[in-house]
């Protein structure tokens, strides 16, 4: 019971809502046979009245309690109506929010790819491919990209990084990066969460529900962004990433975001990296302009 209403307090929290979803905003749902369940979703694309043909398109990833509305909720919509509004000629784009569980991490759960919790084989066999199909959006790899705030931020990092054949960009508000592996003894996570906000007992909580996700050290390190870059310092595809934290954050992903710099340093990669001085998880409220004039200047590359 505790824990529900920790989980419920959180989602209140994170996505208290800055502005309603504008009219350019249109949300549905779909019956995925995959998940054996309705997905609901929301499209909201920056030149409506133009043709859409392999227009650029990015799916963004809600954060821990969130769905398909934390495009609207988190002010993400708002943001990209200010900068259009400010931007004639700002480039086609086409966004695409939906809900998963409120703790999915947008991954396959102990690794199964098919069933009701297998969000990654989903998402990319079955959510993009309808997408695609439904919405005449971009259908390659230089005009899809994926981006998200916290746990949406790590499921955004890590499509980009594993699937980099797919994707050309990953973006990311607060991700949710861990300071070391989720399988670290106990009583390290237990002096991490110590120095957080969120503290020891919520912070047990929330690992644990991770290392369900993630039961064993081989499958967490095959979604592990900083494996990943590891693992791909010969590609040719990488994509182009962006992701920021705010220095107090409250779950302490400061710590996971510096190692994960010094990753992609490591292995000579580029990116946009930013951290905000005092900020906590909730920069994103105002860095979601970030985030989204980040994926103007990709699209603006790829015309």
């Amino acid at each position: 019971m505790f824990h529900a209403r920790f989980l419920l307090a959180l989602f209140i929290l994170h996505f208290w809502t800055i502005g309603q979803t504008l009219a350019t905003t249109k949300c549905t749902s779909y019956s995925s046979h995959w998940l054996e369940k309705t997905v609901s979703f929301c499209i909201e694309r920056t030149r409506p009245e133009l043709d859409h043909e392999n227009e650029p398109v990015i799916y963004f990833l809600h954060g821990l309690g969130g769905n398909q509305t934390t495009w609207s909720k988190g002010g993400y919509s708002e943001a990209l109506s200010e900068l259009t509004s400010k931007d004639p000629n700002f480039p086609a784009l086409t966004f695409v929010s939906f809900e998963t569980e409120m703790d999915s991490f947008f991954s396959d759960f102990e690794g199964r790819p098919e069933g009701s919790k297998a969000y990654e084989s989903w998402f990319l066999n079955d959510f993009i491919p309808f997408i695609e199909e439904k919405y005449d959006v971009c259908k390659t790899q230089n005009c899809r990209g994926v981006a998200g705030v916290s746990m949406g931020g790590f499921g955004a990092l890590k499509f980009a990084l594993k699937f980099q054949h797919l994707f050309s960009l990953g973006a990311a508000n607060s991700p949710a990066l861990p300071p070391f592996s989720i399988h670290e003894s106990n009583e390290e996570w237990k002096d991490y969460f110590s120095n957080t906000k969120i503290g020891v007992t919520k912070g047990m909580l929330l690992l644990r529900d991770v290392r369900k996700i993630f039961p064993t050290e081989e499958l967490y390190q095959l979604n592990n962004p900083n494996a990943l870059v590891e693992n791909s310092q010969n590609s040719q595809q990488f994509p182009k990433l962006y992701f920021d934290v705010g220095s107090e954050d409250n779950f302490g992903f400061q710590v996971g975001y510096q190692i994960f710099k010094e990753t992609l340093d490591l292995a000579e990669k580029n990116y946009s990296a930013a951290i905000e001085e005092g900020g906590d998880h909730f920069i994103y409220h105002h860095r979601n302009r970030n985030l989204i004039e980040f994926i103007k200047e990709w699209a603006v590359e790829i015309k």
